[in-house]
């Protein structure tokens, strides 16, 4: 499965994965936790996970980066629950993040971070979902494709012109 494809739906409790589109403009979503489908209509807010970012001192930081670095440090970032306390998530945050924004960041947030880093702390670092956050090697990939076959076309040896009949007069006799 892909990060990608995972979204919120506020209101809803826990993540969920696109499945299809139905022909009104809505999706089917799929629960991670649970794995029961549901319809999230058209005009229904969704949040997909790609676009989340974490406020830090510098600029922000993409939701996906700030879980592979969760994921580097699982033992601590597993140590707390999303209900564990405000203090607790904060300093766990503050080392594995040192970098985040304390003032923007509210505790609501933090315990969200942690809810959606325990339902897919397997999936981040996956082959799968490192592609689908790197859409630019994917573009580079197609470009270096487009110049060598460009190449093979120049490398080609150029046929050589047809030799052109020469006209030959006739001229009448007169």
């Amino acid at each position: 499965m892909s990060f990608e494809k995972i979204i919120s739906v506020p209101g809803s409790p826990g993540l969920y994965k696109m499945v299809a589109q139905m022909r009104n403009g809505g999706f089917v979503v799929e629960g991670i936790s649970d794995n029961k489908r549901m319809p999230v209509s058209a005009t229904q807010r969704i949040v997909m996970l790609k676009d989340v970012a974490i406020y830090t001192y510098e600029e922000d930081m993409p939701l996906y980066d700030a879980f592979k670095k969760m994921k580097e440090n699982d033992s601590l970032s597993t140590s707390v629950n999303a209900k564990s306390e405000p203090a607790d998530l904060k300093g766990v945050l503050k080392k594995v993040l040192p970098e985040y924004d304390e003032e923007r960041v509210h505790i609501s947030d933090i315990r969200k971070i942690f809810a959606w880093y325990s339902l897919i702390k397997d999936m981040v670092g996956s082959p799968e979902s490192e592609a689908a956050m790197n859409p630019a090697t994917e573009q580079v990939e197609e470009v270096v494709e487009e110049v060598k076959a460009a190449a093979e076309e120049v490398v080609e040896k150029p046929k050589a012109p047809k030799k052109r009949a020469a006209k030959k007069s006739t001229e009448k006799e007169s």
